[in-house]
């Protein structure tokens, strides 16, 4: 079964380009444990279900977190890409 893929975008204060990070796998209770961590943190987490490009049945999760985080930067997304049988086999 393929992992949940971790997307994270950020952009700095005076900058006009968004940094993105490297794809991190992770395993679902762990992409689970954070999203809940987020919303805790007053974050705006929003999840939608949609197909990836084989048309396997997956769960988008944004996170956008407020520019109050981190010093000298706007914004950090997170977008997890969750593959809904990970979540239906739980």
């Amino acid at each position: 079964m393929r992992p949940v893929l971790l997307h994270t975008l950020m952009r700095r204060t005076d900058d006009t380009r968004t940094v993105a990070y490297r794809p991190e796998r992770l395993r679902v209770d762990t992409a689970r444990q954070i999203i809940r961590r987020a919303r805790r943190s007053a974050a705006v987490v929003r999840v939608f279900e949609t197909t990836d490009r084989d048309g396997n049945n997956v769960h988008v999760a944004h996170v956008q977190f407020g520019r109050d985080r981190w010093r000298d930067v706007d914004s950090v997304t997170d977008i997890y890409e969750i593959p809904t049988k990970a979540l239906t086999d739980l």
